[in-house]
């Protein structure tokens, strides 16, 4: 340890006295740093990444469309899965209903209770209804006595009536 000094006097002289210094500083900074990244490997890591996710972004999108898609075409079957329930079920209640089955549509109502109903309304109006005679001529069906007296009365009343309904008085 008692190396003796001498003065530096050129540049050459300066740099050899360093080197050492130097390059322990360096083996220092080497074993503090060793578990950092350069600036170029962080440059390659950047791009590296951002082209995954690009890539990811491409690729989410893409599953997007076509979840869209998916969902339109599931939206589309349920309407029709929901209309065709609807039909089968109007046509089922007008057959048991005594209604034409063309009549079936023109059924309302939110569930099967409200269909019956709006169906035995209907099937009331399209029951055949028995007509009173016209004419006072006529045997009213083979009845004979008070019958027959409120079948003729009837008979005069819808006369009156057809007469007002008509415009004479």
């Amino acid at each position: 340890m008692s190396e003796e000094f001498k003065i530096i006097e050129t540049q050459e002289d300066f740099d050899k006295a360093i080197q050492k210094r130097l390059a322990r500083a360096e083996r220092e900074a080497a074993e503090k740093f060793q578990e950092y990244l350069a600036p170029d490997q962080v440059e390659k890591l950047k791009k590296e990444y951002e082209e995954k996710l690009k890539k990811a972004e491409e690729d989410l999108n893409a599953a997007k469309e076509k979840m869209a898609s998916h969902d339109q075409i599931v939206a589309d079957l349920t309407t029709r899965a929901t209309t065709a329930e609807d039909k089968l079920l109007k046509g089922r209640i007008a057959n048991d209903a005594g209604i034409p089955y063309e009549l079936a549509g023109r059924l309302v109502g939110n569930n099967e209770e409200e269909l019956k109903k709006d169906a035995e309304q209907l099937a009331s109006y399209l029951a055949p209804k028995s007509a009173p005679p016209l004419k006072t001529s006529e045997t009213f069906g083979g009845a004979t006595g008070a019958q027959a007296n409120i079948n003729a009365d009837m008979a005069s009343m819808l006369s009156q009536i057809s007469t007002q309904l008509s415009g004479g008085n």
